[in-house]
């Protein structure tokens, strides 16, 4: 199976702003809870049409930035006619290249997307190259016993423990976590120092 049949379809993309979305994942809420701050530049991984982009940019500030990065232009043209904020720099690339430099960003935030990418490891070597030393990732994804029937397929989903181990073989350290969810899963890491 190649990984292109992991990827969310952009013809659905009208169903990613709805009411029942937000009241489910309650965006402003949860990325309120990591600790972003006025200035810092956050990269989002696979924005889609931007329904944590905007909240994201809300927190980073008129001093900070976000990197919205998708694989897909229509993804990338849909984000465009919602008319972010100026801060937030549309970036297009094939995960799991990030096409920044190193150090780039203080925080990265990949909602629904690491399942898609492989190989995995790759993706979080590139992660920790573009975050600054000290910088957060968090990653929210879909619980392979998820209760409802909402996102991928259940044999496309990773673990909780899966991801945590390709994090920490990238050389992040897990973060504990106390938030729940019966249909997803979050975990947040800090890149660990040196080069």
């Amino acid at each position: 199976m190649s990984h292109y049949e992991r990827r969310f379809d952009p013809q659905k993309r009208h169903g990613l702003h709805s009411a029942e979305r937000e009241a489910k994942w309650q965006p402003q809420r949860l990325l309120r809870s990591l600790g972003i701050q006025p200035g810092h530049v956050v990269l989002d991984l696979g924005c889609g049409t931007g329904f944590w982009t905007f909240p994201l940019a809300d927190l980073a500030g008129p001093s900070g930035a976000v990197w919205a990065l998708d694989v897909s232009q229509e993804m990338l043209d849909a984000l465009a006619e919602r008319h972010p904020p100026q801060t937030v720099r549309p970036l297009r690339s094939e995960l799991p290249q990030i096409d920044l430099p190193d150090a780039a960003v203080d925080w990265i935030w990949g909602a629904f997307v690491v399942h898609e990418v492989e190989p995995l490891a790759d993706l979080m070597a590139e992660m920790r190259r573009v975050l600054r030393a000290g910088g957060q990732v968090a990653i929210l994804d879909w619980r392979p016993d998820a209760a409802s029937t909402d996102g991928p397929p259940s044999h496309h989903r990773l673990s909780p423990a899966a991801v945590s181990e390709q994090l920490q073989a990238a050389g992040f350290e897990v973060l504990p976590q106390n938030w729940q969810h019966e249909d997803g899963y979050l975990i947040e890491a800090r890149r660990e120092g040196g080069p």
